[in-house]
C-alpha cells in the first residue's frame, strides 16, 4: 500500500471512529424514593408519564410513598444537557395528595418542548403506594404499562401504546388504551358509571356474581363472550346537531345495549379491533 492510500485509509478509520463516538448514546440512571404525608380522608394521586410503567398499590394510611427509577439518554452530550431542561419530572405535593408530571404541570408549553431534543428520552418507572380511598389518576404514553390495584377510591387510567390493568376496583371513572389490552376487575358490584375503551386490543371486565350493570357497546370488529347470562337492552340514539352553511347537520350514533343481572350503572365500552370478555371475579 502506497503512502497516499495508507493516509486515506487512516483518515477513513478516523472518520468512522468520530461517527461512532458521535452516535454513542449518553445515558444516566438513578433511583430515588420519598414519602409524602397526606391528611385528607380521600387524597389524590396523579401520575402523567411519557415513557415507562406506572404501578400503584395500597399502602399505609396518611402517606403516599413513591419510588422512581429514572433512565435518561440522548445521542450527544449537548443534547443530554438540553434534555434536562426539556424532559423532567415535576412533583407537586401537599396535604391533599401528590401530582407527578413529566414536564411542568402548570406550563402548557412543556410537552411541545420535548420535540426540541431530538433523540432524547427519559424513562420513568413509577412504584407508588397510596392510602385506602385514594383517588387515582395515572397515565403513560409508550414503552410501559399501567398496573393499579384499587383501594376504595375512584380510578382513572390511560395508556397509548401498552396495556392497562386495574384490579380490585370499587369504582372507576375512565379506563382506556389506544394500542393495548384493557383489564378491569371489580372487588364489589360497581355503583357508578364508567367508560372503558381501546382501539386495538381486547377488553376483559370482571365483576362479582350478583352484580348488575347496563352497558352501551360500540364494538366494530369483535365478539362479546360472557360468563353471565346477558339480556339485550334498548338504548336511546345519541344525536348531535351542528349548523353548516345555514343548514342543520345531524350525526346519529346508536350503541348496542346489554344488561347484566338486574341492571345498574351504565358502562360505556368501546373497541375497534378486539373482543369483550365478561367474567366473574375470583
Amino acid at each position: 500500500m502506497n503512502k497516499q492510500a495508507e493516509l486515506a485509509m487512516l483518515a477513513l478509520i478516523a472518520l468512522l471512529a468520530c461517527d461512532s463516538s458521535a452516535s454513542a448514546a449518553v445515558t444516566d440512571q438513578k433511583t430515588w424514593s420519598q414519602n409524602f404525608p397526606v391528611t385528607v380522608a380521600s387524597p389524590r394521586l396523579v401520575v402523567d408519564n411519557i415513557w415507562g410503567n406506572v404501578r400503584v398499590r395500597i399502602g399505609s394510611p396518611r402517606e403516599i410513598a413513591v419510588t422512581v427509577d429514572e433512565k435518561r439518554s440522548a445521542p450527544t452530550q449537548e443534547l443530554f444537557e438540553l434534555s434536562k431542561q426539556t424532559i423532567f419530572l415535576d412533583v407537586q405535593a401537599n396535604a391533599d395528595g401528590v401530582a407527578m408530571v413529566v414536564g411542568q404541570s402548570e406550563d402548557s408549553t412543556a410537552r411541545p418542548r420535548v420535540n426540541r431534543c431530538r433523540g432524547c428520552r427519559v424513562d420513568y418507572q413509577f412504584e407508588v403506594t397510596v392510602p385506602p380511598g385514594t383517588q387515582i389518576d395515572v397515565s403513560t404514553v409508550t414503552d410501559g404499562g399501567i398496573d393499579v390495584v384499587g383501594g376504595g377510591g375512584p380510578v382513572k387510567a390511560s395508556n397509548v401504546n401498552g396495556p392497562v390493568a386495574v384490579r380490585d376496583l370499587q369504582e372507576c371513572t375512565q379506563i382506556e388504551s389506544v394500542n393495548g389490552e384493557v383489564e378491569v376487575s371489580f372487588a364489589r358490584a360497581p355503583s357508578r358509571d364508567c367508560s372503558i375503551k381501546t382501539i386495538n386490543g381486547d377488553i376483559t371486565l370482571s365483576v362479582p356474581g350478583g352484580a348488575g350493570l347496563d352497558a352501551a357497546l360500540n364494538m366494530m370488529q369483535g365478539n362479546v363472550v360472557s360468563e353471565f347470562d346477558l339480556e339485550p337492552l334498548a338504548l336511546p340514539a345519541k344525536v348531535e346537531q351542528r349548523k353548516e352553511d345555514g343548514r342543520f347537520v345531524y350525526h346519529v350514533e346508536q350503541a348496542a345495549g346489554i344488561r347484566l343481572g338486574a341492571g345498574g350503572p351504565t358502562f360505556s365500552i368501546e373497541s375497534l379491533n378486539g373482543d369483550l370478555r365478561i367474567r366473574k371475579s375470583k
